[in-house]
C-alpha cells in the first residue's frame, strides 16, 4: 500500500474500502487519502502521532498546524485525518436536497468520495464525543464552490449529531503550532526518557515567569550533571508532558525564551500570579 493509488471511479473506491482505507481508529486507522496519493499544493507530510501511535498524513501547512494544536489538547484522544464521508449515497442525497452538484472526478466524471480533514475523538474522562473539522485557507471561504462543498460536509455531520467546525490559519495559531512542534519533537522521535529524579530536580530549578532557554540548559547541565543537549531534551520533555506549562502564544525559538505559567511538583502546583 506504499505506492500512489488511483481514486477515479467507483471501482477504485470499492477497492479502497476492501483494503480498509478510511476505516479503524487509533493505530489501526488508515486515512482515505495519503500524502503519496495526491499532488498537494503546499507542505504535505507525515507526522508521528504521540497519542495514536501511527503516522498522520497532512496535505497542507494548515492541516499540519491544526494537527499539532489538536493533538496537544487534553480533551482530544484520537485524530483521524482525511476521513471519508461514507456511504456515497448519503452524500448524493444531501447534495440533491441542497441543490448542489457533488464533486466529480475531472476525467471519469464519477462522483467522488468527499472527505473531512479531521475527525476528532474527544473525552473529558466521563463521556466521549466526536468533532469534525475542515481546514481551509481564509481566502477560500468566500469562494462559491468551496462554500457549496462545505454545506454538504456540514449537513452530513449534522445528520450524525457531530459538531462541524472550520479552521483557518491565523498568526496566533501558527505561533502556537510551531511551539508545540518544537516541544514535542523529542517525544515523537522517541528520545530516551529522563530518570524521574532528574525531572524533579529540574522542575525545582525553574521559576515562574520569563526564563532564557540557554540559561535553563546551562543550569540543568551544571546542577544535574548532563550535557546541554540532554538538558534541552529534558526541558522539552517536561513541557510536552505538561509538568511545566508555558505561554504558547510567545514564539519560543525566535525569542529564545519561555514564559512559565505553572510548575507541578510532588502533587502541588506553582502558578503564575493573576494580573
Amino acid at each position: 500500500m506504499a505506492g500512489r493509488r488511483k481514486l477515479e471511479k467507483l471501482a477504485d473506491f470499492k477497492r479502497a474500502l476492501k483494503q480498509n482505507y478510511g476505516l479503524g481508529e487509533g493505530a489501526s486507522y488508515t486515512p482515505w487519502i495519503r500524502v503519496q496519493d495526491v499532488k498537494s499544493h503546499g507542505h504535505s507530510g507525515k507526522i508521528e502521532g504521540i497519542k495514536s501511535g501511527r503516522s498522520h498524513h497532512t496535505l497542507s501547512e494548515q492541516e499540519s498546524c491544526f494537527f499539532y494544536l489538536a493533538e496537544f489538547s487534553d480533551s482530544v484522544i484520537d485524530i483521524r485525518e482525511q476521513f471519508p464521508l461514507l456511504p456515497l449515497s448519503l452524500s448524493l442525497k444531501i447534495a440533491q436536497s441542497l441543490g448542489i452538484e457533488l464533486p466529480k472526478h475531472p476525467v471519469t466524471k464519477d462522483p467522488v468520495i468527499m472527505t473531512t480533514d479531521f475527525l476528532l475523538t474527544c473525552s473529558d474522562g466521563q463521556r466521549v464525543w466526536y468533532e469534525a473539522v475542515c481546514v481551509k485557507p481564509r481566502e477560500k471561504l468566500s469562494d462559491k464552490r468551496t462554500a457549496e462543498k462545505l454545506d454538504i460536509e456540514r449537513v452530513w455531520w449534522e445528520l450524525l449529531g457531530v459538531p462541524f467546525h472550520i479552521f483557518y490559519l491565523s498568526e496566533l495559531n501558527q505561533i502556537k503550532s510551531k511551539n508545540i512542534q518544537w516541544i514535542t519533537d523529542a517525544k515523537r522521535k522517541k528520545y530516551p526518557s529522563t530518570p524521574n529524579e532528574f525531572r524533579d530536580v529540574a522542575k525545582r530549578l525553574l521559576t515562574i515567569g520569563t526564563m532564557q532557554l540557554n540559561e535553563i540548559c546551562e543550569t540543568f547541565s551544571h546542577e544535574i550533571g548532563i550535557s546541554q543537549d540532554d538538558a534541552l531534551m529534558l526541558l522539552k520533555s517536561l513541557l510536552a508532558d505538561k509538568e511545566v506549562t508555558i505561554d504558547l502564544s510567545r514564539p519560543i525559538v525566535l525569542s529564545g525564551m519561555i514564559e512559565i505559567m505553572e510548575i507541578k511538583i510532588d502533587g502541588t502546583s506553582k502558578q503564575h500570579a493573576a494580573s
